[in-house]
């Protein structure tokens, strides 16, 4: 029985590493696109209506640092989804084992 709450223990940390490695790039991902869509949408938008340079790279430069900010707290988040979720997988993996007849 000890085995088998091993292997469960063990799948169950393994696939915790696993989400938390699939968050990050699709954190990634995510940002990268949203990054050239915001620079096609802008120079699109320029291009048109033959606004001022600076202008365009202030709000560029805007957006880009809220959705840094935005990438780096999702992905502190997740690192501490991660950290307790471990934390209480080997809690439970240390915590003595109840009797069959114990009614606590």
């Amino acid at each position: 029985m000890s085995m088998e709450s091993d292997v469960v223990l063990r799948n169950s940390l393994d696939a915790v590493d696993r989400f938390r490695t699939r968050v990050i790039a699709g954190i990634i991902f995510l940002f990268v696109t949203i990054v050239f869509a915001l620079g096609w949408l802008m120079a699109t938008a320029a291009a048109r209506t033959g606004g001022s340079a600076g202008q365009t790279k202030i709000l560029f430069t805007s957006a880009i640092a809220q959705m840094i900010f935005v990438a780096v707290c999702t992905v502190i988040i997740a690192f501490q989804i991660t950290r307790m979720t471990k934390a209480i997988l080997r809690a439970i993996e240390l915590s003595p084992r109840r009797q069959s007849g114990d009614s606590r």
